[in-house]
């Protein structure tokens, strides 16, 4: 009956208590040993006897209840026994509540999730050995050598028990690293980055926002958008042209305001395709259309329709405010001094004076060196093509994109962010992921996530990520988030995390929000989080049997993450 099972779990020597109350998510029992501080070794192992934190399996027939203990206590008559300076130390009976977590089939051992026969009064409870524990975690027995796994972590309460974790139990519903500054989330990130560069055939992107990940090893290939300071010496510049940008997000770079500019600039743009698809109609690059006839641009217009409405930003951006000006004309032009709708008019001084704030704005935006990788990519390499061309390489695993030396001015970065993200979805609705699945790591994703440009008369979502989260999986394209603002990640996009790892977590509206997504039975989970050691994590998931706590594995590559030395640079020996 246990030939799968690591270990028996109703050993008499691991027996700690027995069941004294049971409710529909909790069992209470007595814990008699409780109050002994000495702990035991079994099958190798150190065990306690009923601390907060251990797990436990409560015997019913055939099955066995896993839990989790919760609370531990003594009954308020009882209080002073455990003083032994009041004199002669007196029996207590110390009592605790179990957290009722998944049920375990013994007949052809596995487990399944919930709780299929409660347990009785009386029913005897057991400390659960370290590697059953490994064993429910692992939903499974061994992890055979030759399957795809995460090597992550291991149980909190031992270090000799790692756990192997299928990658699509990680990854598979999307999964969240949480977690408050200095709790390890950044050694998380490093770790699976790491674990699935080790994969054959695996492939993953890292959205780098700081630069801190350049230590990563294994088959990684690097890029980097913008000019500064970077790392590795192999990481390789590249740009992202505005022609694979979308309108709506130069829209949201321009700022037009809402009556004049918006209107005029996205005829600009429809007039500079048209002189990019019939060059016959430009002078210059330029459409002109003071005292022009309309009929050839309309003609143009019609014939070219599909490629002009496309939100595709393909058009010589140089031009933009010269055709803006271009724009600003009269609706209908005169012939013998008599008005003639079949042209347009001379230069409409108005709308042009309303005009000049949006052009000066578009010609600082264009030359601008910050803005370089975006408006002046000419000769370097394009990222879309870096990102296709990896995803067809034997050679490398994981492409790490540096966002760090991309200005936040005019809300750059994220908006090229989000076009990283449009690029993948597309890629990922066009079936390229399908059979090859792709994870993208998103550092910092509270910069990316939830956002919206414009003001009240226009509203630019870049809900690209949060697009993915909602329908990525079911194209093989999963998401990684990593941030320590829970709270800006919108719920709707946390609740579409099948894992979640919880590193600390002070605030409490950062707790509420784990909570909220990680489900009513895993809530007292959370109560752990702001005790939880530098390094260690609460894992949670609708594919882990269990919400476990664990200590992360060190990577081989540490993140660059520390903040300033203040010793080194601040001391008196420093100026000698």
């Amino acid at each position: 009956m246990t030939a799968s099972l690591p270990l028996y779990p109703f050993d008499p020597d691991m027996c700690i208590g027995t069941v004294t109350e049971v409710g529909p998510t909790y069992a209470k029992g007595n814990l008699p040993d409780a109050a002994t501080p000495e702990a035991q070794w079994h099958h190798g192992y150190q065990h306690r006897r009923g601390d907060v934190g251990d797990f436990v399996l409560i015997e019913v027939g055939a099955t066995a209840v896993f839990g989790r203990i919760v609370n531990v206590r003594l009954p308020e008559r009882e209080r002073l026994t455990v003083e032994p300076s009041f004199g002669e130390q007196k029996p207590s009976h110390p009592v605790g509540t179990i957290q009722l977590l998944s049920t375990v089939i013994l007949e052809n051992p596995k487990v399944v999730g919930g709780i299929s026969r409660f347990p009785r009064l009386g029913s005897k409870i057991y400390a659960a050995h370290p590697k059953l524990v490994q064993w429910i975690a692992e939903a499974s027995g061994k992890t055979p050598d030759q399957a795809a796994h995460i090597q992550l972590a291991s149980l909190a309460s031992t270090a000799n028990t790692p756990l192997a974790i299928p990658p699509e139990r990680i990854f598979g519903r999307h999964c969240a690293v949480l977690g408050a500054t200095g709790g390890g989330k950044s050694w998380t990130v490093a770790k699976l980055v790491e674990q699935v560069a080790q994969l054959p055939n695996s492939k993953a992107i890292l959205l780098d926002a700081t630069g801190e990940f350049h230590t990563v090893t294994g088959q990684v290939a690097h890029l980097y958008l913008g000019a500064g300071d970077i790392s590795p010496a192999t990481c390789q510049e590249v740009v992202f042209p505005y022609w694979d940008l979308t309108e709506a997000d130069l829209f949201a770079l321009f700022k037009p305001s809402g009556q004049t500019q918006a209107p005029k600039l996205r005829q600009a743009m429809k007039s500079l395709k048209l002189a990019v698809l019939d060059k016959s109609l430009a002078t210059d690059g330029v459409i002109l259309k003071a005292q022009q006839a309309k009929s050839p641009i309309e003609e143009a217009h019609r014939k070219h329709a599909s490629k002009i409405e496309s939100p595709r930003a393909n058009f010589n951006v140089m031009n933009l405010s010269r055709q803006i000006i271009e724009e600003c004309v009269w609706p209908s032009g005169k012939t013998g001094g008599v008005e003639d709708p079949s042209r347009w008019g001379g230069l409409n001084e108005s709308e042009r004076s309303y005009c000049i704030s949006l052009i000066t704005r578009i010609d600082d935006m264009v030359q601008s060196s910050e803005l370089a990788p975006v408006f002046q990519p000419k000769g370097k390499k394009e990222l879309g093509k870096e990102i296709v061309s990896f995803l067809q390489d034997s050679n490398n695993r994981v492409l790490r994109i540096v966002l760090k030396n991309l200005s936040f001015s005019h809300n750059t970065r994220e908006i090229v962010a989000n076009a990283i993200g449009r690029f993948l979805l597309k890629q990922a609705r066009d079936k390229v992921f399908k059979d090859n699945p792709l994870v993208v790591f998103l550092d910092e994703a509270h910069q990316f996530l939830d956002k919206q440009l414009g003001d009240e008369n226009t509203r630019y979502p870049l809900d690209a990520f949060d697009l993915i989260a909602k329908e990525g999986r079911k194209y093989g394209l999963t998401i990684c988030i990593a941030t320590q603002r829970p709270r800006d990640i919108p719920e709707g996009v946390l609740s579409q995390m099948g894992s979640l790892i919880v590193h600390r977590l002070i605030n409490d509206k950062d707790r509420e929000v784990v909570e909220r997504a990680s489900g009513e039975i895993d809530r007292s989970a959370a109560e752990f989080l702001p005790t939880l050691a530098p390094g260690q994590a609460v894992i949670i998931g609708v594919d882990f049997p269990i919400p476990l706590t664990v200590q992360i594995d060190k990577p081989i590559g540490k993140p660059d993450s520390l903040g300033p030395n203040y010793q080194k640079h601040w001391s008196k020996s420093a100026g000698q």
